[in-house]
């Protein structure tokens, strides 16, 4: 590996080494693209007093190409790279909590960790979902069974799950 690559790879690591600027990543990762206030109001800042703050954070993120900026909406969005990386670090942050294992009873009646990636894959092979939107009703389908704490699911209650999520975001037609 070249200096350079190297270089470029710390930069990236460093970019998301900082709260601020992973909130805001997480942040156009669920919403898909958002203006300069937008962000700021989902971060809680105050316009007057935190701008300069903002503007850093969102420069770097520029600067190491995990974020852009669409001039015709006048939004920011996630590069490939910014997408790789949310999910890079989601799987870091999975395995450093090692959060409670979710078992889910296949159809097959054998039991299998939960793997959200399944759903998503389900979703764009059997519904032709786009895979940035399956992904997402795949995450937050993850979060709503993990704050459930159940143990053990059947695959019948997960899919039921992902049919409520896409009811509720208005995207019935991939159910």
């Amino acid at each position: 590996m070249s200096l350079s690559h190297r270089a470029r790879g710390i930069k990236v690591l460093k970019a998301v080494s900082s709260p601020i600027r992973l909130q805001i990543l997480n942040f156009l990762f669920d919403k898909s693209a958002l203006s300069y206030t937008e962000l700021m109001t989902a971060l809680k800042m105050n316009p007057s007093r935190d701008a300069g703050r903002f503007a850093y954070h969102l420069k770097f993120l520029l600067k190491t190409n995990l974020v852009e900026a669409d001039v015709e909406s006048k939004k920011y969005l996630l590069t490939d790279l910014g997408k790789m990386i949310i999910d890079v670090a989601d799987r870091v942050e999975k395995k450093a909590f090692k959060p409670k294992v979710m078992l889910v009873r296949t159809s097959h009646s054998t039991l299998e960790e939960f793997d959200a990636n399944k759903i998503a894959n389900s979703l764009i092979k059997e519904a032709k979902m786009p895979p940035d939107q399956a992904q997402k009703a795949a995450k937050e389908a993850e979060k709503l069974l993990l704050k459930s704490k159940t143990k053990y699911l059947t695959a019948p209650l997960v899919r039921e799950v992902v049919n409520a999520i896409l009811i509720e975001k208005g995207q019935e037609e991939y159910r």
